[in-house]
């Protein structure tokens, strides 16, 4: 277990890592950790920058300033702000997708497909559980106490996490051979990134962790690069072997699988914009660490190729 350090102790612990305070004082970090985030949070991020191999330094950071650190928790929380936001687009165009197939099919009423679910998946303790928890919120009360426990899927849609919901949507296409979702192994990392972006987990300090070596990019994520031709081949390989690189682009695959055009052009100018302006506001902190500019160039390239192809096939 380690020992409790008040802001001041941990600062002086961050100077015996090496991390200067050239950019910001000491006294303007000490008010950033007691008012806007916390060290462990804070501290997340050293681990984009190297230490030094030799000599009396040795094990201290490189050229890390704790400004660095503060501006990479910035972007991160812009990040996850924008990452939440395509996650809600996401979660909303699947329940568009469902009900609207379900509405659209003869062999179905609405409530027997949820009947079915519940008694199949043996899933009925656990989402009425789940559902009856809520009972007492005021968004949802009105809903359940109307239709407990005999809900039809568009009532279901609204009250269920967005695990349950691709598990019924898998479910519903496995029933009647319709396609709703991109596979779940697709949508596990977007649930994922959901869930990251919800209980506000650092992402970026996750920028150089690499897939276990048993692991493979999936193949349209792969071919959704390919086709956007923005890298070369040592280039694509190497950032889709990197997990938020290929997470990231999951996002945006899927995002561009399943929303419409309108959205899709708006979503990929609003990121555009973010990696234009914000992300960019303190550059000069970033020019030497290579391995944050090469994912930045990378999805970069990505957001602009796809707004150019948005743009031709809205004059086609």
């Amino acid at each position: 277990m380690k020992t409790i350090l008040s802001t001041d102790e941990l600062i002086e612990h961050m100077v015996h890592k090496g991390i200067k305070f050239n950019i910001e004082t000491k006294e303007e970090a000490s008010n950033f950790l007691q008012h806007n985030n916390y060290y462990f949070k804070l501290a997340a991020y050293r681990n984009l920058y190297p230490k030094i191999s030799q000599g009396d330094n040795k094990g201290k950071y490189q050229n890390l300033e704790f400004a660095y650190l503060r501006e990479l928790s910035v972007i991160d929380m812009y990040i996850r702000y924008k990452i939440m936001n395509m996650c809600l687009d996401i979660e909303h165009a699947i329940k568009v997708k469902l009900v609207t197939s379900v509405t659209d099919n003869q062999q179905e009423d609405g409530y027997d497909i949820v009947r079915q679910f519940l008694a199949k998946e043996d899933r009925k303790f656990h989402i009425l559980n789940s559902i009856r928890r809520h009972s007492s919120g005021e968004y949802c009360r009105s809903l359940i106490s109307k239709y407990y426990p005999y809900f039809p899927i568009w009532v279901l849609v609204e009250l269920i996490t967005f695990g349950d919901l691709l598990h019924i949507c898998h479910f519903y296409e496995e029933e009647y051979q319709r396609s709703i979702i991109p596979d779940n192994k697709l949508m596990n990392t977007i649930r994922d990134l959901r869930n990251a972006s919800a209980h506000s987990n650092c992402l970026l300090n996750q920028l150089n962790q690499r897939m276990d070596n048993n692991k493979q990019p999936d193949s349209r994520i792969v071919h959704f690069v390919e086709r956007l031709d923005v890298a070369g081949n040592a280039s694509r390989r190497n950032n889709l072997m990197k997990n938020f690189s290929y997470d990231i682009v999951t996002l945006l695959y899927v995002y561009d699988s399943l929303m419409p055009d309108v959205s899709k052009r708006k979503k990929f100018n609003e990121l555009k914009g973010f990696m234009n302006n914000r992300v960019l506001e303190h550059k000069e902190y970033f020019e030497k660490n290579n391995s944050i500019k090469s994912v930045y160039d990378f999805l970069y390239k990505i957001a602009v190729c796809k707004i150019k192809l948005e743009k031709i096939k809205s004059h086609l």
